[in-house]
């Protein structure tokens, strides 16, 4: 049922989507009739990202596929980084200025008169762009100078976002291959810039590499001879107190507490080399994730500061040679100055996909603080039974206990160094793997004959039917969410009560409901007609209920109470029956107005004779067989109102002069009056509006209609739209 009504709802608005949609398509061909010709030019590369490699410890070829991917991505981000975009942008302004009569790009009468022209003086253009690109730097907004040129480029469309815009950078799908294209109104522009891209971000990259893992061999290798001068320093102490003895050989204290004293100290000194290499790792994977953070936080590091500290560190390295090697000032400012290049270096590559990485870096920090934190409480544990049995000794080792000492000192010393020059084998083998070593380009861009064709039948098409489908989308959605009962489908699932009739929607500006009904010359399938059959539906209900009594009410004001009395009692007049209106609506008495009733029920007493009183013209109208008692409008309930008349006695003498008497009340949300007229008549008839919504205050009043049982005779639904009527 629902998807039939939703099915409906397009049918009826079938014109504003087909209007949408043919203007869609004309904008779409609009379009693609003023739309510049576009040359496309495309160059690949090979990357070496999947090529096999061999595991020299086992002979046997790896390729890492994850690994490859994440390199593609890495890649790919890299050659749209604002550093290579930036210097492709430089070098076509400097072609076009350098080179007018072969310029890519040819400004316009209007261009040529603007601010951004007339803002910068082109020799001055030419020098800072030469400088910027020999320096491998890029402009800087936040200089007067540089920003005009920034605004130079938006003006040829040589910006950053204005290349990014027509370039296209992807993986060919499971090769190793990278694909460039680009698309501009020169064919030959774009041929060149296909095959510039490629050269640029090898320069950038390879230096970016190189720089990044240069830094870090030199922080393994400071930190290597550190350790080798503890080393130094510990054999050192160790021959003076062999000498300090008069004898080459220790004299052994075989006693069972030194010799536990010695298997701890063993044990020890292993856990502390476990603690140690614990330290060393967790200080090393903090740097490089340090500086995988820096390198998503700092995208716009400068190249010059990096080769300013790059000068100060060899100074330095120069100074820690003449100092002999051991100054730890020197050796501070070093390290230092290290990781700001390693900081700085990392800018370059700001928008690579790193998040991974660090994620993966973090656990492995996680892991090697919990090592670290194990080996530490085995190494108290150690100590505190060192102690123990050293207490119960009595033997005084003297110089040969001091000895062990140092020589286990020694040996943990010997094991740290032993992972520092693993450590630093590895950094030097990854700075002199070259990440492009294996880029290739195996497709030369060329400049394209003729330009990309325009597909103005396809583009029209899909403009076509993407606003088809949207207007469609659209009114579907404004339909769901309206909660409006709209439908008698509707009124079952939100109101649930029994449904007496449905009532479509007519014009009453012209002719009011009895005119309607009255009128004996409809034609058939109109909806005055419709309005006609509904209400004779409604005639026939009334009829079969056996009541004389009935009173209208709703649950909201203007659901149209009125026009179903006055419908209804002009469909029953042509059963030739008797009817009496009485409007008891005193906050808005419509049916007094319409039919200018003379007598209202205020004025009526106890002791009236009914019999003489409904032959009296006052209650008469102007219909035959059609009578009607009326009220003043006030604020106050019929309890209030008629407290000298008793309303019971009354509607039962009625009832045996009238077939007929309809009562109409106010809106049961708002008053409470025909809350009090319910106990005054034989059967109720709630009258709903299709354009109202079930809100909470209907539901309350829903479940006091419900509440009346064999009284309730049900509801009308009104003001329906004529095509809503079999949903």
């Amino acid at each position: 049922m629902d998807l039939l009504y939703f099915l409906k709802v397009l049918l009826r608005k079938k014109w504003i989507i087909l209007f949408f949609t043919f203007l869609a398509v004309a904008a779409a061909f609009v379009l693609m009739l003023f739309k510049k010709p576009l040359y496309e030019s495309k160059a690949q590369y090979s990357t070496g990202f999947t090529i096999e490699k061999v595991k020299l410890s086992e002979g046997s070829s790896v390729a890492d596929l994850y690994a490859a991917d994440t390199k593609f991505d890495n890649v790919i981000e890299t050659f749209k980084s604002p550093r290579v975009i930036g210097m492709i942008s430089y070098k076509l302004l400097l072609h076009d200025l350098e080179n007018p009569l072969q310029a890519w790009k040819r400004l316009t009468q209007k261009e040529l008169q603007s601010k951004e022209y007339k803002a910068v003086n082109k020799e001055e253009v030419i020098q800072i762009l030469q400088d910027k690109i020999q320096k491998n730097e890029i402009l800087q907004s936040g200089i007067p100078t540089e920003r005009n040129i920034i605004e130079f480029l938006k003006l040829y469309k040589y910006d950053y976002y204005s290349i990014i815009a027509h370039l296209f950078i992807n993986r060919v799908n499971k090769t190793d291959y990278l694909d460039i294209v680009y698309r501009s109104d020169n064919p030959d522009l774009s041929a060149w810039l296909v095959n510039a891209m490629g050269v640029e971000f090898i320069n950038y990259y390879k230096n970016l590499s190189n720089q990044r893992t240069t830094e870090n061999v030199g922080n393994i290798r400071d930190l290597e001879k550190q350790q080798q001068a503890k080393i130094d320093s510990l054999s050192n102490s160790l021959y003076q107190e062999k000498v300090s003895q008069g004898t080459i050989d220790p004299i052994s204290f075989s006693t069972n507490a030194m010799e536990t004293v010695k298997d701890l100290e063993s044990k020890l000194a292993e856990e502390k080399s476990k603690y140690d290499l614990a330290q060393n790792r967790i200080i090393y994977l903090t740097q490089q994730q340090k500086s995988l953070q820096a390198s998503g936080s700092n995208s716009a590091g400068s190249n010059a500061d990096v080769l300013r500290l790059m000068e100060q560190k060899h100074k330095l390295e120069a100074d820690l040679v003449a100092s002999g090697g051991s100054d730890p000032d020197i050796q501070r400012q070093l390290t230092q100055i290290r990781n700001e290049i390693n900081s700085k270096s990392n800018s370059g590559a700001s928008r690579v996909k790193n998040s991974d990485k660090i994620a993966e870096l973090q656990n492995s920090i996680d892991e090697a603080t919990a090592l670290m934190n194990a080996s530490q409480t085995t190494m108290n544990d150690y100590n505190t039974k060192i102690r123990y049995y050293r207490g119960l000794t009595n033997v005084n080792p003297g110089s040969d206990v001091k000895m062990d000492v140092i020589k286990s000192k020694l040996e943990i010393e010997q094991k740290q160094l032993g992972n520092l020059k693993d450590k630093l084998n590895q950094a030097e083998g990854l700075s002199k793997d070259d990440p492009t070593a294996n880029f290739t380009q195996t497709l030369i861009g060329q400049p394209a004959v003729e330009p990309e064709p325009k597909k103005a039948i396809m583009t029209m098409g899909i403009a076509g039917m993407s606003v088809f489908f949207l207007t469609a989308f659209i009114f579907l959605f404004l339909e769901i969410f309206n909660t409006a009962i709209k439908t008698p489908y509707g009124f079952e699932k939100g109101v649930k009560l029994k449904l007496l009739s449905v009532i479509n929607t007519v014009k009453l500006k012209k002719r009011n409901a009895m005119d309607i009904v009255l009128d004996e010359t409809l034609q058939a399938g109109t909806n005055n007609s419709l309005f006609k059959n509904s209400i004779r539906k409604l005639r026939y209900q009334i009829l079969e209920s056996g009541s004389k009594s009935f009173l209208f009410t709703s649950t909201r004001k203007l659901s149209g109470k009125t026009t179903v009395i006055q419908a209804l009692a002009a469909s029953l007049l042509l059963n030739k029956k008797r009817i009496l209106l009485i409007d008891l609506n005193m906050h808005h008495n419509s049916l007094t107005e319409h039919f200018n009733a003379q007598l209202n029920i205020q004025d009526i007493m106890n002791n009236t004779d009914w019999d003489i009183l409904t032959k009296q013209k006052n209650i008469h109208t102007e219909i035959v067989g059609l009578d009607i008692i009326g009220c003043v409008a006030g604020t106050f309930t019929p309890s209030e109102a008629l407290y000298k008349l008793d309303v019971a006695k009354m509607i039962s003498k009625l009832e045996g002069i009238y077939d007929f008497i309809f009562i109409e009340g106010p809106a049961l949300n708002n008053f409470a009056d025909s809350n009090e007229l319910v106990a005054y008549v034989g059967k109720v008839i709630t009258i709903f509006s299709a354009e109202q919504v079930a809100a909470q205050a209907d539901k309350t009043s829903i479940q006091f209609i419900q509440s009346l049982k064999d009284k309730n005779i049900g509801a009308v639904l009104n003001n329906v739209l004529p095509e809503n009527l079999n949903f």
